[in-house]
């Protein structure tokens, strides 16, 4: 609006300063105004703003949009759905999403726009909103800057590549990756020169899917060696990248291809700095960084807690096959360095290779994992789930060990927690745990005897647990 800015500044710097021009203002403001002074033309310029603009003339509507409507849950499903669209229960609405569309329920077209504002800024939640829009999507993402995101539902024909804004040529590539993990990767490298840094960092994380295999094993079961993979020969020439955030990137997917070339040269810095002779692990700390072990992705600097040369071997021992070691290594002396720096690095190499046998043997010997300890619990089979929680909790806090773990979880672990949340008083060291329970529990452990407890005055937790867990179960119940 005229004149708005002048009174900014004149309210920032001071009237002194920078006299008001309330000439700059509408006319219609200035004959309000009288003799009024800054903050009276403010506030009639705030008002102004709101409601005194002139009707726009001329405008056609929106063009329709052709969508695929699935049937309709019943109207109470359709209310709580509102409900959660304007704050009440909110955290539900990705579960509402997921169970609607199991049962094979709609989304109300007229909803659409809400849940597109609430996934702008929140990303677990586009693919739903993606889905649940289906052809509107791009039509939608067309009339909002902040719904760029629901382009992401564009993914046919090859224009999408050549022509389309970044998120579409994400989505593109993406769907080409699963579908056709070659072609992909030909289409990135055609356009990989040309790609700014950032843009090459996201295309590049999209080749975690169906990432190229380079070993095999023989009918005997030994390892054998193959040609490389168009992924890891790719990804050996980003290792010169200009930009030191791909290089990175390209180094930590060449560690999750078994057999690859990256794999074989680690190891090899691991011989040539850890030997076991007598029962002892011995270390020989590496003394300078090379441009050969710079160029393969390992960091100067170290974290906080170690030196440079225990840094340094930290990382060729996380970025080394698991195959490199043996599982009886944790239970020997170290000599040459802190154990720490050995048993930090294992618990790296276990996340990144998803090893049940390590992670097991990790968590049993109590080893220190660098802050892992859920990721590697995260690793086990679910059935295992429970027995672990109760060897480590005596360690960690179980809300550090459940937080972690993929939801709904396992009905074992949910009654098992509620059960123990049911024991306990108001104290509120146990919010954290019932929070993370309230949301996490599966829908069959919804109605656990815990939801028909009285609660008191003090026990806040408590009843939001309660509360929690109805409306899940409610919702569950409106979908059915």
């Amino acid at each position: 609006m005229r004149g708005w800015d002048g009174l900014v500044s004149s309210a920032l710097l001071g009237t002194d300063r920078r006299p008001p021009r309330f000439e700059e203002l509408p006319p219609k403001i200035q004959e309000q105004l009288g003799e009024g002074g800054l903050l009276d033309a403010a506030a009639l310029a705030t008002l102004y703003k709101r409601a005194g603009r002139v009707p726009l003339e001329g405008l056609t509507p929106l063009p329709a949009t052709q969508g695929e409507d699935s049937p309709l849950p019943r109207p109470a499903a359709i209310r709580r759905l509102s409900a959660m669209l304007t704050g009440f229960q909110s955290t539900a609405l990705g579960e509402w999403l997921r169970a609607a569309d199991a049962k094979g329920w709609g989304v109300p077209p007229e909803l659409l726009p809400a849940l597109a504002d609430h996934a702008r800024n929140r990303a677990e939640y586009r693919p739903l909103v993606v889905k649940a829009a289906g052809r509107r999507a791009s039509w939608l993402a067309d009339l909002n800057p902040d719904w760029r995101f629901l382009h992401e539902a564009v993914v046919e024909g090859n224009d999408q590549w050549t022509h389309s804004n970044p998120v579409q040529r994400r989505s593109w590539l993406r769907a080409l990756r699963r579908r056709d993990p070659a072609a992909a990767l030909e289409a990135l490298e055609e356009v990989w020169p040309t790609e700014p840094a950032p843009t090459r960092l996201d295309f590049l994380t999209l080749l975690a899917t169906n990432l190229g295999a380079t070993s095999a094993e023989d009918a005997t079961g030994a390892t054998e060696r193959r040609e490389p993979s168009g992924d890891e020969v790719f990804l050996e020439r980003v290792l010169d990248d200009r930009s030191k955030e791909v290089r990175r990137a390209a180094a930590g997917l060449l560690q999750r291809i078994p057999g690859a070339h990256y794999g074989e040269r680690m190891a090899e810095r691991v011989h040539a700095h850890l030997t076991v002779s007598q029962g002892v692990i011995a270390v020989d700390l590496p003394t300078r960084l090379t441009k050969a072990m710079e160029r393969d992705g390992i960091e100067s600097e170290p974290r906080e807690g170690f030196g440079k040369r225990a840094w340094w071997f930290l990382q060729i021992l996380a970025a080394a096959p698991l195959t490199t070691y043996e599982l009886d290594y944790l239970k020997l002396p170290v000599e040459g360095c802190s154990p720490e720096v050995l048993q930090v690095a294992w618990a790296q190499a276990t996340v990144r290779e998803g090893n049940q046998h390590w992670a097991r043997a990790l968590l049993l010997a109590n080893t220190r994992t660098g802050g892992r300890v859920a990721e590697l619990l995260k690793i086990l089979p679910p059935e295992e789930w429970v027995p672990a929680i109760e060897l480590l909790r005596a360690r960690v806090d179980i809300a550090d060990l459940v937080g972690g773990l993929p939801v709904p979880w396992p009905t074992q672990l949910g009654n098992a927690v509620l059960d123990q949340l049911a024991k306990l008083g108001a104290d509120r060291r146990h919010a954290r745990l019932a929070s993370i329970a309230a949301r996490a529990v599966p829908a069959e452990v919804l109605d656990h005897p815990i939801t028909r407890e009285p609660t008191g005055e003090e026990d806040t937790w408590r009843r939001r647990l309660i509360e929690t867990l109805n409306f899940r179960r409610e919702m569950y119940e409106e979908l059915s």
